[in-house]
């Protein structure tokens, strides 16, 4: 038995050795990466068109998905690729942070519970840490070990969760000095050094806080995406760490949000004519770094995926309606992903060279192959 563990050890090492040798880091995307091949999951859950907008994964391979607005826990088996519904469900939650502390947690967007998943066990727990919903839809652990959540309010205010002891607090920033009204935040992103950004949804700010927990907005002209009035800028943020920047894609846009962690700098830039052609704009949720190392962004309510380079910022798209046709045969050409009933970019986690992409408006899950 000391025999068979030693020799597991050796073998771990000189396989982490390989890696650093071979540098073990995502490749860098050019303008000829193939796109991912599309894969239908086994197993299909009807319902209310908003299941879940969350995914976490255990150590064993399963992922973790909780309801957005009707009772739901979905387990997806990434062995065998196959979803399944739960006999008990919860609802009200949106987004994970995956914590350093080995656990993932689910945020309330609904809910005034925070849900708890131990990675290593696969165990969830919900906790009660809310008299009523602290309205969040997005959150990131700072350098501190508190996850920090904003609110999607008039009035911005931030929700703590310290996972050291469990303890949750708030407070509500100062306003900043171009005050717009309305302050709501739907994205929030954690560097390398626990500094966490956060771009506007409905204001014209972006907002930091420090490695230190202190809130500030950032400095520079205000944040357009291209619209005006109550039109939704931004949803999601994503780090990029070989750029330093991270990534905010619109979704009632026409431009791209790229923060520089580096200096605190941010700058939009205006989307391709041809692509604010063929976007469905009004429907962009998040993005997700892909093995590929480009970010990505796929099936709000459209058959399109469109993917961005984050070292060039080019853009590129590719349907998939015929990809989605295959499991409905019975879909006509041309009607869209609305017609098959589809939803999923709100939620996506990646593993390996796979992409899973979460059940939002749909039946039937599935995934993205990466050949890297």
């Amino acid at each position: 038995m000391i025999y068979d563990t030693i020799r597991k050890v050796i073998i771990t090492l000189e396989e982490a050795l390989k890696k650093l040798e071979g540098g073990d880091t995502t490749p860098p995307p050019n303008k000829g990466t193939p796109w991912p091949r599309f894969k239908y999951l086994e197993g299909e859950i009807g319902g209310n068109l908003t299941k879940t907008r969350t995914m976490a994964l255990s150590d064993d391979g399963t992922i973790h998905s909780l309801g957005y607005k009707s009772d739901m826990y979905i387990k997806t088996y990434t062995d065998t690729d196959r979803i399944e519904k739960q006999n008990v469900g919860h609802r009200g939650f949106i987004g994970n942070v995956v914590a350093s502390d080995g656990y993932t947690y689910f945020l309330p967007a609904y809910a005034s519970s925070i849900g708890k998943l131990g990675r290593k066990t696969g165990s969830l727990n919900i906790e009660k840490k809310f008299t009523m919903s602290p309205q969040v839809r997005c959150g990131a652990e700072g350098n501190d070990g508190i996850i920090y959540m904003p609110s999607y309010t008039k009035t911005l205010k931030i929700f703590t969760y310290d996972t050291k002891n469990g303890e949750v607090a708030s407070f509500t920033p100062p306003k900043p000095s171009r005050y717009t009204f309305c302050n709501h935040v739907w994205g929030a992103a954690a560097d390398k050094k626990g500094e966490i950004y956060m771009p506007p949804a409905l204001g014209t700010s972006v907002a930091k806080i420090d490695k230190n927990g202190s809130f500030k907005y950032l400095d520079g002209p205000p944040v357009t995406s291209g619209v005006s009035g109550f039109s939704v800028k931004y949803v999601g943020a994503t780090y990029v760490e070989e750029v330093n920047k991270i990534f905010c894609l619109p979704r009632q846009g026409e431009m791209l949000l790229v923060i520089n962690c580096e200096d605190d700098s941010y700058q939009e830039f205006k989307l391709p004519e041809d692509y604010i052609a063929v976007a469905n704009k009004n429907k962009n949720f998040h993005g997700f770094l892909a093995p590929d190392g480009w970010l990505y962004s796929a099936f709000w309510a459209d058959t399109k995926c469109f993917r961005v380079n984050p070292r060039t910022l080019e853009v590129q798209w590719k349907d998939y309606e015929y990809e989605f046709m295959n499991g409905f045969p019975s879909v006509k050409i041309g009607s869209g992903i609305l017609s098959i009933g589809t939803g999923y970019s709100t939620a996506a986690l990646v593993k390996g060279n796979d992409v899973y992409l979460g059940l939002a408006g749909t039946s039937k899950a599935i995934k993205l192959e990466f050949d890297c």
